[in-house]
């Protein structure tokens, strides 16, 4: 009876055990572009002892570290939680402190100060998971880990702003006032040297190749842009002394090389370029956030003009005219009329009389991303003279998917040139010249008119600006009959 009744306690005791046990969860995680089995012991996440329940996604553990839904779960703690879907990045404010969380990378921003965490956040089931334990202490809280009921406890009781007493003196006054307390000391009057590689007041997110600046009252108004692609610079203006010293960033990313920081009575910020980008500038959470992007993300159509020669290559010559010059000069006037109308943002593959190697202008189209590439040339012909006219010139298709050929490029140049100018039509030809051969978006090569002939170079000499318009017009209306495929 006795070992009866010690089976049964037994039996009771193992039942109890298995009863109280958390139940195993599997299911199927989408992340990285793949699928995944997880197949582990259910996990909870809690605030002051209270489970949270009813979750999009419930809490996982990848890496033997905690990952929960960003939103869900610190939104539960009274936290601003913001998903900036175009740089891939989650932003958790609590009071004075910003936590910037960059999906895919173990790099992390604690107001401006880059801090390493344990594990990344993933976008894992359309859902922005972000590490529990790094996130809850970097906001002030604790973290509580119970190993029997795989509870995750974050307690928040007793833990509260603390204010401090801070003094700003100015040239006329000395004033206390109260502030939140921050990670760092509070904004004076004074500047603020710039110590590392990020500061209260100016930062570098190097996983997404921004530059971040306190709003310390800036308007979008007092910023002006420079886009000084031809030098490999970028450069930013700003109409105000920021409280910072002159500094620098070493990036070295895809777009940006470097970062200066000149502080005068206006402040210069020059990104010297690894590549040709453009600059998307917003404010985000009392910064002014400045994030290099490829031009075809900022520009709906992109034209690169390329004028014909230049430097130690002059081109042809006769009749007053020098090749290298003239077409500069037409150039010029293409992208003065598409900058004054605004629809079509134009780049030039030389700006002025300097040497650029035939497969680096085609190059620069692809990098680029631009819709169409246009070549200006002028014609010649040794010992004739008579040989006159306007003709043009396509190799590839290079169809976008937008359904524009390099052909009805040429096509409507050689239609508009032949207009403006009353050249001789010469008709669309086929060559293989490298700017044609090595580009990979729609290119076409425009021979204005032959300067050896005397008629053709009284027009051309005469008619610099009706070039441009001509180019202008058919630019603008093949954007019109062939929108562009972003």
């Amino acid at each position: 009876m006795k070992r009866f009744t010690a089976l049964l306690m037994s039996m009771l005791l193992f039942t109890h055990t298995v009863c109280c046990a958390n139940r195993y969860i599997n299911m199927t995680l989408t992340y990285d572009y793949q699928k995944h089995n997880y197949n582990a012991e259910e996990v909870f996440t809690a605030v002051d002892g209270v489970k949270l329940t009813g979750l999009a996604m419930p809490p996982i553990i990848l890496n033997d570290y905690t990952l929960v839904p960003a939103r869900e779960v610190f939104e539960k703690l009274g936290a601003k939680v913001e998903w900036k879907k175009d740089i891939e990045q989650v932003f958790v404010t609590y009071g004075n402190t910003l936590v910037i969380i960059p999906i895919n990378s173990e790099n992390a921003y604690v107001n401006g100060q880059v801090k390493k965490m344990d594990t990344k956040a993933m976008i894992i089931n359309n859902k922005t998971m972000i590490p529990l334990r790094f996130v809850s202490t970097a906001l002030g809280f604790k973290i509580e880990w119970d190993s029997n009921t795989r509870v995750a406890n974050i307690i928040t009781k007793d833990i509260a702003l603390t204010t401090v007493q801070t003094t700003v003196t100015t040239e006329q006054t000395t004033e206390t006032t109260t502030a939140m307390l921050t990670t760092k000391a509070e904004v004076t009057t004074e500047a603020q040297p710039v110590t590392s590689a990020n500061n209260e007041y100016i930062w570098y997110d190097y996983d997404n190749d921004a530059l971040y600046v306190k709003n310390t009252g800036i308007a979008l108004s007092d910023i002006s842009e420079q886009d000084d692609y031809n030098e490999g610079k970028y450069i930013i203006t700003i109409n105000k002394k920021l409280q910072t010293s002159n500094t620098a960033f070493t990036p070295d990313s895809d777009y940006v090389e470097s970062c200066t920081v000149s502080v005068g009575n206006k402040t210069t910020i020059t990104f010297n370029e690894n590549r040709i980008m453009a600059m998307d500038i917003s404010n985000v959470n009392g910064y002014i956030c400045f994030k290099s992007i490829p031009p075809k993300s900022k520009y709906d159509k992109i034209v690169i003009i390329d004028a014909g020669h230049g430097g130690s290559q002059p081109g042809a010559l006769g009749n007053d005219i020098i090749e290298k010059d003239i077409t500069l000069a037409m150039a010029n006037s293409v992208k003065s009329k598409l900058d004054s109308d605004g629809r079509v943002k134009c780049y030039m593959t030389r700006p002025d009389d300097r040497d650029v190697g035939l497969e680096e202008r085609a190059e620069m189209a692809h990098d680029i991303g631009g819709d169409m590439f246009i070549s200006i040339h002028i014609n010649s012909v040794e010992n004739n003279t008579e040989a006159n006219g306007t003709e043009t010139y396509s190799l590839y298709p290079n169809d976008l998917g937008n359904g524009l050929t390099s052909y009805a490029v040429a096509e409507e140049m050689l239609d508009r040139l032949i207009t403006n100018l009353g050249t001789n039509n010469r008709k669309v030809k086929s060559n293989t010249y490298v700017v044609l051969k090595t580009n990979k978006i729609p290119a076409a090569l425009c021979e204005i008119g032959f300067l050896t002939n005397e008629n053709d170079a009284e027009i051309m000499k005469n008619g610099v600006d009706k070039v441009g318009q001509a180019i202008f017009d058919g630019i603008i209306d093949l954007f019109n009959k062939y929108p562009s495929v972003r």
